[in-house]
């Protein structure tokens, strides 16, 4: 049996609604905010597919390593409609433990930055975990690309990678959140020409002919690209429709289950949160120059070492999320590498 996933609290509060006019889709419910997010990594993955049946598992499980066996040092975010940046944070935005959609379909285009042919190693997603509203419920999460846009002819070609986290705690007082990365296993392709669309998919078993079955109740945590939340600064974009599983929740997406999430005021267009990132196998003796002076010497190490000391996001050396030691004997192998 998978043992539960480790959880962490992150921020604290609940807004209870918004202002009038915020009401959201018809028929939901209040739409609300909620910034209390549980960290929670995956126990292991397996590979999938979906075709016109369906969504299936078309691979063994394997346990979750660590970046090791990452080409590169660097990731890069490629998508981000997930970062809490830009003019409105505070918050996801959902629509209250009684609504339940337990397939999305959103679409993305990349920044200009990212390479087409690489893959993406790495996903930022958060959601709301109902389940049965107490007790617990083994959760797994398919996260799939495809060339398609929603609310378009459905080309039937995700591929992507089960997650899962074991069991969790239904209604945990927050919101579930992960930055799962598929080290040296895989990657989620790219759409083609950097337009296409995401899919997250709940479920809570895979059955052993490798189907999927849906949780009992789930939805995505929702948020904006950079140019609807005020973060130029943010790549990619997408527009307002989304493809929900909730008219009925049957595990596909039908006539009338294409939505628009405008909103009256920042962020303006909601989506499914998600953020995706790759690799850039730049020349690593690009960033053993820590000072950028074009020369590699004891001054990047000792600047390396002070921002590392100040845990400035910069010195994650490994990609990691997370400023440690990892990173200090990271920049270390580089840096001598490159003297």
């Amino acid at each position: 049996m998978m043992q539960r996933a480790v959880v962490v609290t992150g921020l604290v509060g609940l807004a209870a609604g918004l202002a009038a006019g915020q009401t959201g889709i018809e028929g939901r419910g209040q739409l609300q905010r909620l910034a209390n997010g549980i960290e929670v990594q995956p126990l292991r993955r397996a590979p999938a597919v979906r075709g016109p049946d369906g969504f299936h598992k078309v691979g063994d499980w394997v346990p979750v390593g660590d970046s090791a066996g990452r080409a590169c040092d660097d990731l890069e975010l490629s998508f981000d409609a997930f970062e809490q940046t830009g003019s409105c944070t505070g918050g996801y935005y959902f629509y209250g433990t009684g609504y339940c959609n337990m397939f999305v379909t959103n679409d993305m285009t990349v920044s200009a930055e990212t390479d087409l042919d690489t893959g993406f190693r790495r996903i930022d997603f958060a959601w709301q975990w109902t389940c049965s509203g107490f007790g617990t419920e083994p959760c797994i999460v398919g996260v799939f690309t495809q060339d398609s846009v929603p609310c378009d002819d459905d080309s039937f070609e995700y591929s992507g990678w089960l997650l899962d986290f074991g069991t969790l705690s239904c209604n945990p007082g927050g919101y579930y959140y992960s930055n799962a990365d598929l080290s040296s296993a895989g990657t989620w392709p790219v759409p083609d020409g950097g337009t296409g669309s995401y899919a997250l998919f709940f479920a809570q078993e895979v059955t052993t002919s490798g189907a999927l079955l849906l949780a009992t109740c789930a939805q995505p945590m929702l948020w904006a690209t950079g140019e609807d939340r005020g973060d130029p600064s943010a790549p990619g974009t997408q527009g307002p429709e989304q493809l929900d599983d909730d008219n009925p929740a049957d595990g596909d997406h039908g006539t009338g289950e294409c939505y628009d999430y405008t909103i009256d005021e920042c962020p303006f267009e909601l989506g499914a949160a998600a953020g995706f990132w790759q690799e850039r196998c730049d020349d690593p003796c690009d960033y053993a120059n820590y000072n950028g002076d074009s020369t590699v010497n004891t001054q990047d190490f000792l600047d390396f070492l002070n921002s590392w000391n100040a845990g400035d996001a910069r010195a994650n050396c490994n990609g990691d999320s997370t400023v440690n030691t990892q990173d200090f004997l990271c920049f270390l192998n580089i840096w001598n590498a490159c003297r």
